[in-house]
């Protein structure tokens, strides 16, 4: 049997900027990106040359498309997709333009589970713990490709590409 090595993935066009945010801060903190219209913000915990933990990802559109409101009902459709790389299928729990938002859930492990909310303008991404004193943040760990592609495909939600 001959041995087909994978077909590598497509570059991340953020991935470049997001790393460079992350070697200019090894130390724990907030790294923030701009590129191709996206903002993200990643809360760092800690950041080797392979990969980054984090207590959390907010990413947005950085234009003024997105004033006034934005598709909270095709974002909850169309983020579980974007968020495959958490390694966790989420999936829509609450979508109420009304109130102005969507919540998307992993099924809980350990009492550990990812938490997605949108409100059509930006997405955040938490790993939440639920304990005896209620539900607190906790630090997940992603490879910087995992984090690139997170980012993008986030970003590409909430720039509409991809609309039903």
């Amino acid at each position: 049997m001959t041995h087909v090595p994978p077909t590598p993935l497509p570059p991340t066009p953020l991935l470049p900027t997001l790393a460079d945010g992350l070697d200019r801060s090894l130390m724990p903190g907030s790294v923030e990106v701009d590129i191709d219209g996206v903002h993200a913000e990643v809360d760092v915990v800690e950041v080797d040359r392979l990969g980054v933990s984090v207590r959390g990802v907010r990413v947005r559109e950085a234009t003024a498309r997105t004033r006034g409101g934005g598709d909270v009902v095709g974002h909850a459709r169309r983020l579980p997709e974007a968020l495959g790389v958490l390694g966790e299928k989420v999936v829509p729990v609450e979508v109420d333009p009304t109130l102005g938002g969507a919540v998307l859930r992993s099924k809980p492990r350990r009492q550990e589970y990812f938490e997605v909310r949108s409100d059509g303008r930006e997405v955040s991404v938490e790993k939440l713990r639920r304990g005896p004193e209620g539900r607190a943040r906790v630090p997940f760990t992603l490879t910087r490709e995992q984090l690139g592609r997170l980012v993008d495909g986030v970003g590409e939600v909430l720039k509409g590409s991809g609309t039903d």
